[in-house]
């Protein structure tokens, strides 16, 4: 598989994480293609609620001190297993379609951290958070899982923006979707992420009585100053989920996912 990522970016990146991070611990994931870095929240809770995965925006990190870091330290603070991680990245000054042709390279990254968490910690239930970019990519990876492999998804600032690409075409994927799903956004966002907000929340509202829809007055797509109120909103939002187990049915056969 030829990657589309810059790897020497992707390196430069890590170096740099390893240098400055003070909260959480850098572990090595690996694809068949690819090795890649994710940060893990280092104080594993007593009783744990779950685990999360989260995945950065467009030419972003796994410790960015927008949206990911405020996630990953504030989550782990209440009860939650956190790891973010390395998304394929494109080189600076990138298109837009350069950054979409990361899409299909991103899945086996996501598949790699939730076989991780689930061999090394109580793996339930499992959740995943992603903005922006990211958001785009795990909603094309879960619209294609045919077993269960995750338990709930929340996805930040998610754009529709112009591709042909069929794995970029968030909005009608989102249909695919049958785990329950959060789907976050600012009242400042980006016009990608406002203009389809009705229409997402059509999708979600047929897909399952669990998914929401919230829109965070003031926010912008980085959520900056309003990092408390995204963090608490996506956590009362998890409590109530997983004290009301969604009934769904999937379906469910011998398919491996990470032959997607």
């Amino acid at each position: 598989m030829a990657l589309s990522s810059d790897l020497e970016r992707e390196k430069r990146i890590a170096e740099s994480v390893q240098d400055s991070i003070i909260i959480g611990e850098v572990i090595s994931l690996k694809t068949a293609d690819a090795e890649f870095i994710g940060l893990l929240s280092n104080e594993e809770p007593v009783t744990p609620r779950g685990s999360i995965i989260i995945l950065h925006g467009m030419g972003s990190n796994p410790n960015a001190p927008h949206i990911v870091y405020p996630l990953r330290s504030q989550l782990a603070e209440l009860g939650w297993i956190t790891a973010s991680i390395q998304l394929p990245i494109a080189a600076h000054g990138a298109s837009v379609d350069d950054n979409l042709a990361l899409i299909k390279e991103s899945g086996p990254r996501i598949e790699a951290t939730l076989n991780y968490m689930r061999e090394n910690f109580k793996n339930s239930p499992c959740v995943v958070i992603a903005h922006s970019l990211g958001a785009i990519m795990a909603t094309d990876y879960f619209a294609h899982q045919e077993k269960l492999v995750c338990d709930a998804l929340v996805l930040i600032g998610l754009p529709t923006l112009p591709s042909t690409l069929a794995e970029a075409q968030s909005t009608e994927l989102l249909q695919k979707i049958s785990i329950p799903v959060l789907d976050i956004f600012g009242s400042q966002d980006l016009d990608s992420v406002k203009k389809t907000a009705p229409t997402r929340k059509f999708a979600l509202i047929k897909n399952n009585s669990l998914n929401r829809q919230i829109e965070i007055s003031g926010a912008d797509h980085a959520f900056n100053g309003l990092d408390d109120a995204l963090v608490l909103s996506i956590h009362n939002w998890l409590t109530h989920v997983f004290k009301h187990p969604p009934s769904i049915t999937l379906k469910r056969n011998t398919h491996d996912p990470s032959s997607n």
